[in-house]
């Protein structure tokens, strides 16, 4: 059944109502639904990247660590698996030694699975080392920048961006590299006119961005904010953040600074948690926070230690795999074996994210951090109302963004986003912003559907382009387009969609109408479509419809497809000619798709079912028990109403045997417990009262017995016995209490009550 909100029905009803009204009138070829503008795929743009790390003498072993830790953290968190990246280490040409030993590289090649972004941090924690003294321990950059160069740009332009990160601790020195002649001086100016005249130029040429990051005192910050400025320009995806240096005190600070400037190049956006201090022995949790917006992240743990263990926990408080599916969430872990560790993450789920490190007991304390690096890749649905514009008419252009799994509707979550359209054709070119501030043509503040006026010129005829972009810090860009014929009057379609409920679980079909006009004087046979701009996360079960001249009402539904993941969806409903394939006419629609039900209610009503069953048999047991459970009767003998002793009480059971003895001597009758043989026996009787057995030769006979009254025996018509369930045995008046005997007695010693006769005829 489907989950039907009238609230939500309202809301959607009148919003509709006020958004989706559309006229047009098409020529054979326009109002085509928006398409992804070239390049825009719905997945993170791959890059081309090199890390070229300061190997020189200056380095102290604590500064090359903490290198490795900043070239491992940027390598394995780079998102696209289609991403190509190398790490190399540089220094000079001197004493025989390269200035970059192409033997020592490390790379991740497009494609690379998890075990080779594994081998990559592996391979940064081998090959980065100090350089020996005269063993090319200076500091030439023209050399690590020209390797580099030619790394980004060996095979085919490809389109990927080029980016080359530059981690130093100094300042350009060449002093005895045998390719610059003169004193020390003369050999660094030459080396530095190489850089300015014949490096730069290339990287320029080649779009080789240059981001270079100096910690340290002895740091040159001229020299790096002047390879910045003359590298290449080239931008992620329509966003361009022009290269910068960067400059750290230290070391340990170096790290940030640098994943600082991938984060920058790359146009990703981050969180950090503190860095805090983890002593052996002890577990410690750090928290980052992934937007909604996020389609694809990596969590960087430094984590001081390789034997350091980290658990990854999600918003849910779930522990993720280390590679694997967790509902629709991808994982992939490197980096274990290392200082540093890389979760990567295609579709995280947004919120606050836990990291468990566990130090063991043998290692000395160590600060530790976390970083969450993440991209969103947004796709729009964007539509025109009307599809098709008539001379001089006003009509709305709408974009709502929305991730891979599901629309964005809060608000917060595309703060620093910008929505824009453009339109081109004849007589016209504007550009403008989109709103969602709930003036006209927006319909509601703040409901994540951005809108804005275009008006075509009074004599506009032939073809017309829009094109709608999103962007954002830390967002991939989005554009769409589409291109309509300018309308011709009377031909149009007006559109009005209602649907009998605003949400639905997977699998459910949400019934609805469509209200149109059809101002054209004939029928038209249409096709209804969903169209949301991504996967087929909803569809119109029976498309066909005709429209016949004027207003009219058409029943259809939409289907909400099997698996489909919970979250919002904006899609748009399409009247589409038949015949043509001309969009007649947009409705913007918003459902939201259901988690499945939890199976806790079912089971916990389940299992308060079986505790009421439970309840209810005990409590029926324990009465049937107390019915016929004979604990606390007491059975008494009287002869000629005379009573008679002992009282035997009967203990806890169904039944209780005993016999009545009479004496051939003449002494009085007497009660006694036997088991077994042929004894007289008692039972509850089902309508209350008692049966009791009555032995008497070879035959048995049963006796009714009323509680508390005294019954003849058979045979002995001076005797009578008496069964009684609570209070005192009734006594004659005028006579003393009879005294009660335990029932396993066996043996009873009284003396006969006075006045009474004993003979053989009882």
């Amino acid at each position: 059944m489907i989950a039907n909100s009238r609230r939500r029905h309202r809301a959607v009803a009148a919003s509709l109502a006020a958004a989706v009204a559309a006229a047009s009138a098409l020529g054979p070829a326009g109002g085509g639904p928006a398409v992804a503008a070239p390049g825009a795929q719905g997945e993170v743009q791959p890059i081309r990247l090199v890390i070229a790390v300061d190997e020189s003498g200056s380095l102290t072993p604590e500064d090359v660590e903490q290198e490795r830790i900043a070239a491992a953290s940027v390598a394995m968190s780079e998102l696209s698996p289609k991403s190509e990246v190398t790490v190399f280490g540089f220094g000079s040409n001197t004493g025989g030694v390269s200035a970059v030993d192409s033997r020592r590289f490390c790379t991740l090649d497009p494609g690379a699975a998890a075990q080779d972004r594994e081998e990559i941090g592996a391979c940064v924690q081998r090959t980065i080392t100090r350089r020996a003294k005269g063993k090319g321990d200076n500091t030439d950059f023209g050399a690590a920048l020209n390797q580099g160069i030619g790394a980004l740009t060996k095979g085919a332009d490809d389109g990927r961006p080029r980016m080359l990160l530059l981690l130093t601790d100094g300042k350009l020195d060449v002093t005895g590299d045998t390719n610059f002649a003169g004193d020390p001086e003369t050999q660094n100016r030459y080396a530095e006119d190489q850089i300015r005249e014949l490096v730069l130029p290339k990287a320029r040429a080649a779009g080789v961005q240059i981001w270079p990051i100096g910690f340290g005192a002895q740091i040159d910050r001229s020299m790096l904010d002047y390879l910045a400025a003359n590298g290449g320009r080239t931008g992620c995806q329509g966003q361009q953040a022009a290269p910068a240096a960067s400059a750290a005190p230290d070391a340990s600070t170096a790290v940030t600074s640098m994943m600082d400037a991938f984060v920058k190049a790359r146009c990703l956006a981050q969180n950090r948690s503190p860095a805090e201090s983890l002593p052996g022995g002890e577990t410690l949790e750090l928290e980052v926070t992934v937007p909604v917006i996020a389609t694809d992240g990596a969590i960087n743990v430094v984590k001081g230690d390789p034997t350091v263990k980290v658990t990854y926990l999600d918003p849910k408080g779930r522990e993720v795999p280390a590679v694997g599916e967790l509902d629709d969430s991808t994982f992939e872990l490197a980096g274990t074996t290392g200082m540093v560790e890389s979760m990567r993450i295609r579709n995280p789920v947004p919120g606050t994210w836990r990291i468990r490190l566990k130090a063991p007991d043998d290692v000395a304390k160590r600060m530790v951090s976390a970083t969450a690096l993440w991209q969103g890749v947004l796709r729009t649905v964007f539509v025109l109302d009307p599809p098709s514009p008539r001379p001089g008419e006003r009509f709305a252009v709408i974009m709502r963004p929305h991730t891979r799994s599901a629309g964005i509707t809060d608000p917060a979550a595309l703060k620093g986003m910008s929505f824009s359209a453009a339109l081109t054709g004849a007589g016209v070119k504007d550009d403008i912003s989109l709103a969602d501030g709930g003036v006209a043509p927006d319909i509601q503040r703040g409901d994540a559907y951005f809108s804005a006026w275009f008006t075509l010129p009074a004599d506009a005829a032939g073809r017309y382009r829009v094109v709608g972009r999103a962007t954002g810090p830390g967002v991939t860009s989005d554009q769409r387009e589409t291109t309509f014929e300018v309308g011709v009057p009377g031909e149009g379609v007006r559109l009005k969609v209602l649907l009998d409920a605003a949400e639905g679980r997977a699998g459910d079909e949400i019934r609805g109408r469509l209200l149109t006009t059809n101002e054209a004087a004939q029928a038209r046979k249409v096709r209804v479509v969903w169209a949301d701009q991504g996967r087929e996360v909803v569809t119109v079960p029976a498309p066909g419809a005709v429209l016949a001249p004027g207003s009219g009402q058409t029943d259809f539904a939409v289907r909400i497809a099997d698996g489909a993941p919970a979250g919002r969806v904006g899609g748009v409903v399409q009247l589409v000619d038949a015949g043509t394939g001309t969009v007649l006419a947009n409705a913007v629609v918003d459902l939201e798709v259901l988690p499945p039900p939890s199976l806790w209610p079912w089971l916990l009503g389940a299992l308060l079912l079986i505790i009421a069953v439970v309840l209810v048999i005990v409590a029926v047991r324990a009465r049937r028990a107390k019915t016929v459970c004979l604990n606390g009767v007491r059975i008494a003998l009287a002869e000629d109403d005379q009573p008679l002793q002992p009282v035997l009480t009967a203990p806890s059971g169904p039944r209780f045997e005993f016999d009545v003895v009479v004496p051939d001597n003449g002494d009085a009758p007497t009660l006694r417990r036997v088991t077994g043989g042929r004894a007289y026996r008692i039972e509850r009787a089902p309508a209350g009262g008692f049966l009791l057995r009555v032995p008497d030769g070879g035959a048995e006979e049963d006796l009714r017995l009323l509680n508390g009254a005294a019954h003849p025996l058979p045979n002995h018509p001076r005797l009578t016995i008496t069964a009684t369930s609570a209070g005192a045995v009734k006594l004659p008046k005028n006579r003393e209490p009879v005294r009660e005997t335990d029932p396993d007695d066996v043996t009873f010693d009284f003396e006969p009550v006075p006045g009474t006769r004993h003979d053989d005829d009882l």
